[in-house]
């Protein structure tokens, strides 16, 4: 080994390091071009002219409406100066056809009416089931009653509700009894519509050759099953209320996280062995029933006045082996 290599560095001191000083840089040594401003400038605000395309599509829609009422006018006067049977015939059929649009609005408006109803009802409902408020419970019977009033597949249940509701001092005990009276008969129908929707759905998909048929099928089936669970509940919904029922019933089944169907959920209900036998029609028929029993389930929590509070929720896997026919 080389001399240089065994050499040992020198030993030096911490006081003949030089130690770095930068330079002052606060605001008041930097050069004035250089100094940020004090506080960022707010960005102009933009000003708004006329809103000119809002004034084309107004004037636009108060022009075609004044043309349409100018020409039914004419119309009208026109057909009642011909004084025959044609005239009177074509002012009776517009008068009929007034009729009618008077009653379909007033029916939606109803329908809309009886929906909002039947959800102020289970909201109140779960409030006083939470929270054991008495007052609550005593105003959902009344609501009820007054809802289910007239109906004679719920008269005998009404009147065992007048008899006993005034011995019960508990919230809980008197919505019990509410679900036993009124709501308890319905509930073995509405899983009966839910069941035979979704055998025909699957039926009628897994023999039908074209998937566009399928869908407008599917489709068609789910709309009337939520018709009868909302008609069997006591909503009656028209057009507009099916609609928002519908919407009510698909945030119902995303909220609650029960939108997934799949291979592992129909093999765990109908059985390892017989899903792998299946052809795909087959599988796609056991699917869509599956669908439309998971759909009816929320339907039915969305239409049903009441929490569960003695009765047992439909269990999906029980119904979809039930649609299978599988016990």
């Amino acid at each position: 080994m080389t001399n240089s290599a065994r050499r040992k560095p020198a030993s030096f001191r911490v006081e003949d390091v030089e130690v770095f000083e930068p330079p002052d840089v606060t605001p008041a040594a930097l050069p004035a071009e250089a100094t940020p401003p004090a506080q960022v400038r707010a960005l102009p605000k933009l000003e708004r002219g006329l809103r000119w395309g809002s004034i084309f599509l107004g004037a636009l829609g108060g022009l075609v409406s004044l043309i349409a009422s100018l020409w039914l006018y004419d119309w009208v006067i026109a057909l009642i100066a011909r004084d025959d049977w044609i005239g009177w015939a074509a002012v009776g059929l517009l008068g009929l056809v007034l009729l009618a649009l008077v009653m379909i609005i007033l029916r939606e408006a109803a329908g809309l009416l009886r929906l909002a109803r039947l959800g102020k009802i289970r909201h109140e409902a779960d409030s006083a089931a939470r929270q054991n408020d008495k007052a609550l419970a005593v105003d959902v019977t009344r609501r009820l009653k007054r809802f289910y009033d007239g109906r004679d597949d719920l008269a005998w249940g009404l009147q065992q509700l007048a008899e006993h509701e005034h011995d019960i001092m508990n919230a809980e005990e008197l919505l019990r009894l509410d679900e036993r009276t009124l709501i308890a008969p319905l509930d073995p129908i509405a899983r009966s519509i839910v069941a035979a929707s979704a055998k025909r759905v699957s039926v009628v998909t897994a023999v039908s050759p074209n998937a566009v048929i399928d869908m407008m099928f599917v489709g068609a089936q789910n709309m009337r099953m939520l018709r009868k669970l909302a008609t069997l509940y006591g909503a009656r919904p028209g057009t507009l209320s099916l609609l928002k029922l519908a919407r009510m019933v698909v945030t119902h089944i995303v909220l609650t996280g029960g939108i997934a169907l799949g291979d592992d959920i129909i093999q765990q209900v109908v059985g390892h062995g017989l899903t792998a036998r299946l052809s795909a029609k087959l599988g796609e028929g056991v699917f869509n029933g599956a669908l439309t029993t998971r759909i009816g389930i929320a339907a039915i929590d969305v239409c049903r006045p009441l929490p569960y509070v003695e009765q047992q929720r439909p269990r999906f896997h029980e119904l979809v082996a039930e649609v299978a026919g599988i016990r």
